[in-house]
């Protein structure tokens, strides 16, 4: 009989549970009389507070104490009952800004990791002597004796580079002029650089494009970020960075199946069918360059169920101004800068600077997933690209449906465990993979594919929520970009090490994969405990 693993059985009774803890309980506006002494729940009546000196003596400054039969005051659950009553509504023309904000976000990232899918679809079109660029100066002469796929392998690891110097510099500029701004500025370069690739053979302009390409490429998440905090409340943090992350894995799946088809009915009627493949990705940035000019022009406008307008009261805006001023004189000068400088001083900040960078590694295995099932498993190439398209939808069900469930979870053990979980399962996935190649046992291709899936379904959630919460939460509006793209700094740095090392070893030979199984291993393994010891030392939230 099949039998559920234990562990897999806590964390789907704990999540279950917890998410029905959690149901929120909507709250009915009423009209209660201004003597009543008490509501139906046990709490003093809001007009008897507001009248009564005794009770509250400060009702225009501060909100309402609320004091439960029996007397004794829970300070936790007076905010939580609170924050109920003041529950905030989400106005009409609020809910469709939202709505078109989170549209242009996704079609952001979808437009974007599609483009960044145009290099590999025709790399080997790009290097060749026939349809390829030309690689040669304006006298005609050779630019060096290497050949073109040598100077494409330097190109990409110069853009590798250039991808994680945007990483580092490009965060305080972001966070200075705001998350949908840079999106706009950035999607509009990325337009114009594609373009002037599609139209030009020289491998010079080309190479000057495309390193500007990954630069730019570099901001975008941590832009979409920042654009999260400034437009959506947190409790749609998770949410809103779960669609994201399901909109580049369906960005990367759709942009291979179109390029190729594009590519087919290309061929035909070019000489050099690439160009077409980069003016389509130039053209797509225009969808969501229009969603951000139009969504993002618009105002935030909520209202509380204590409220009788669309908008907020004049008091209350008082109220808010004045916390809100009180917050920006605590901070003095909260530059980016500053807020990574005592962040980096918190074992936190390092936990999940190092898990980050380690799932970075762990993650963009997918680029090999072809090549692995062609070459150790002697599958088509139809059906290697199959596997890498099963790998990706695994990342994409994970985020589409554990997003939710993770932001359901109010206890940091149930973070912390769901998260031991879902990276022990992707340990597993690695350890399978390295016992085939090692002959401790022998996976068929069936079995390999199953894995590889297990894998992208593992790692996904764990790879882009928790620090994406940590850099919203700890950098704020202000420096939440920097502190995204200070985490993929090092990610990027050990990608450009693991990427060399896969690409040159002998793939024909399944002896050659050991130690790179043995690489994912260990980086999904040390993830764990950092992830898992970062969630617990986080502040519970009450």
């Amino acid at each position: 009989m099949w039998r559920v693993p234990p562990v897999m059985l806590v964390w789907g009774v704990s999540v279950t549970c917890t998410g029905f803890a959690l149901k929120p309980r909507r709250i009915e506006p009423s009209i209660q009389s201004r003597w009543s002494n008490r509501r139906d729940d046990g709490f003093l009546s809001p007009n008897i507070i507001r009248h009564n000196p005794l009770v509250n003596t400060h009702y225009n400054t501060v909100d309402p104490v609320r004091i439960p039969r029996g007397g004794a005051i829970d300070s936790k659950s007076l905010r939580r009952e609170e924050e109920e009553d003041n529950e905030i509504l989400v106005s009409p023309q609020e809910a469709r800004r939202r709505r078109g904000m989170g549209a242009a976000l996704a079609a952001t990232y979808f437009t974007v990791m599609a483009s960044k899918c145009a290099l590999p679809a025709v790399l080997g079109q790009l290097t060749s002597l026939e349809v390829g660029l030309k690689f040669a100066t304006t006298s005609t002469k050779p630019i060096a004796t290497k050949t073109p796929q040598v100077l494409m392998a330097q190109l990409l690891a110069v853009s590798t580079i250039a991808i994680a110097a945007g990483k580092l510099f490009l965060g305080p500029v972001i966070d200075h002029f705001g998350g949908v701004f840079s999106l706009k500025v950035a999607l509009t370069s990325l337009a114009l650089l594609l373009g002037t690739i599609s139209v030009s053979d020289s491998f010079r302009v080309f190479s000057i494009c495309w390193v500007i390409v990954d630069f730019i490429f570099s901001s975008c998440w941590a832009a979409c970020i920042n654009a999260i905090h400034q437009n959506f409340p947190e409790q749609e943090w998770t949410n809103r960075i779960g669609i994201l992350a399901a909109a580049a894995r369906t960005g990367n799946a759709a942009a291979f199946a179109f390029f190729a088809s594009l590519l087919a009915v290309a061929s035909k009627e070019m000489t050099q069918p690439w160009r077409i493949v980069f003016a389509s990705s130039a053209l797509i940035q225009g969808i969501p360059i229009a969603l951000l000019m139009y969504f993002g022009s618009m105002k935030r406008n909520v209202t509380t169920s204590n409220s009788t307008t669309a908008t907020t009261p004049k008091s209350k805006r008082q109220v808010d101004n004045k916390v809100e001023d009180e917050e920006q004189t605590k901070r003095v000068i909260a530059t980016p800068l500053a807020t990574l400088r005592r962040e980096a001083k918190t074992p936190i900040f390092w936990l999940h600077l190092v898990s980050r960078s380690l799932l970075m590694v762990f993650a963009s295995f997918l680029l090999f997933v072809p090549l692995l099932m062609n070459q150790a498993y002697g599958a088509s190439s139809a059906t290697a690209a199959q596997v890498g398209s099963l790998y990706a939808l695994g990342c994409l069900l994970s985020v589409s449906l554990g997003s939710n469930l993770y932001a359901k979870l109010s206890s940091n053990k149930h973070k912390a465990l769901s998260i031991a979980v879902m990276l022990g399962m992707a340990t597993i996935a690695s350890v399978a993979q390295w016992g085939h190649m090692a002959g401790v046992w022998h996976l068929s291709l069936s079995a390999s594919a199953a894995f590889l899936f297990l894998w992208g379904f593992s790692f996904a959630i764990p790879f882009y929520i928790p620090p994406s919460l940590y850099a919203l939460e700890r950098g704020g509006v202000e420096s939440s970009a920097t502190i995204a793209d200070v985490f993929d700094v090092g990610g990027f740095g050990l990608l450009a090490m693991f990427n060399g090392y896969v690409a040159g070893i002998q793939h024909s030979k399944i002896a050659a994969w050991i130690p790179t199984f043995f690489l994912t291993t260990i980086c999904s393994a040390v993830a764990m405990v950092c992830l898992v010891l970062a969630t617990l030392l986080e502040e519970p939230k009450d």
